[in-house]
């Protein structure tokens, strides 16, 4: 059965010296397949090149391309937008935008500025029919907000910190909630409440690897191959057989990205034209 990882950041320089050895380890694993998530245009490059090389190990991996809140103050919309359509027109079509979103955590980022490149972003994918992958810290509300007002084709919220009802509101827009590494930490009382009642049908698997490890590896970098930790902690939480919740995970996970997961990016045959 498949076990994916929806967000991976596989061209991260944490794992610039053994990327072999970190993919074979998902395999060994049970991982399957790996979403790889883009932050900057300048990446783009090397996030694909890292693509290939989960590949060629056997792997399935896909691209998801956007410029992150973090790179805001850097990344203008004109060169943001401008990367999305030159990787728009490659063999590594996307699957999806991201990591996109607000962080209205970090007071060093203009809010305005954040807010336009996320629009502008949420745009561009909404034409393409193309969902989007979410960072939020401290942004539901905005977020919301911005979703409700722009025409979308929903997504993922990764890495989610707000409440249940914030929760609910991102589902209402008809967009899944990623699970990560959070959940495995004994204390986080308040997230696994939430995990526990959310309806099933909203969730899938991350884990931002080589960001936000999980309990037993506090400390360290993260790993895709972690990915099964995480789906554990949620069957137990959620009173399931890791393979009877996996099994619905993988159904929501191909929900979120559509016939896209069909094939692997480098098959141009399987590809439909933009919208």
């Amino acid at each position: 059965m498949d076990r994916i990882d929806t967000h991976c950041h596989l061209e991260a320089a944490a794992f610039a010296d053994d990327l072999d050895e970190v993919l074979r380890h998902a395999l060994a694993n049970g991982v399957t397949g790996i979403v790889a998530v883009g932050v900057a245009p300048a990446d783009f490059a090397d996030q694909c090149q890292a693509m290939t090389q989960a590949r060629a190990e056997g792997l399935s991996a896909w691209g998801a391309f956007g410029t992150h809140p973090w790179w805001s103050d850097r990344v203008g919309v004109d060169e943001a937008l401008a990367g999305l359509e030159r990787q728009w027109h490659t063999d590594e079509r996307p699957i999806a935008v991201g990591e996109i979103g607000l962080d209205f955590a970090q007071a060093d980022l203009d809010a305005d500025v954040q807010n336009a490149l996320f629009t502008a972003q949420l745009d561009w994918a909404a034409e393409r029919d193309l969902p989007v992958i979410l960072h939020e810290r401290k942004s539901a509300d905005r977020l919301v907000y911005w979703l409700r007002r722009h025409r979308h084709a929903g997504g993922v919220v990764h890495g989610f910190t707000g409440s249940p009802q914030q929760a609910q509101a991102f589902i209402e827009q008809g967009f899944h909630i990623g699970v990560g590494g959070a959940i495995t930490h004994p204390g986080a009382h308040r997230m696994h409440r939430m995990m526990r009642d959310l309806p099933l049908d909203s969730l899938v698997l991350e884990t931002d690897a080589p960001n936000q490890p999980g309990h037993d590896h506090r400390g360290e970098r993260n790993l895709p191959g972690y990915l099964p930790e995480n789906l554990a902690s949620l069957a137990e939480l959620r009173g399931m057989e890791a393979n009877e919740l996996l099994e619905r995970i993988n159904r929501n996970t191909r929900q979120l990205f559509k016939e896209r997961l069909g094939y692997n990016a480098g098959d141009s045959s399987q590809r439909t034209e933009p919208k």
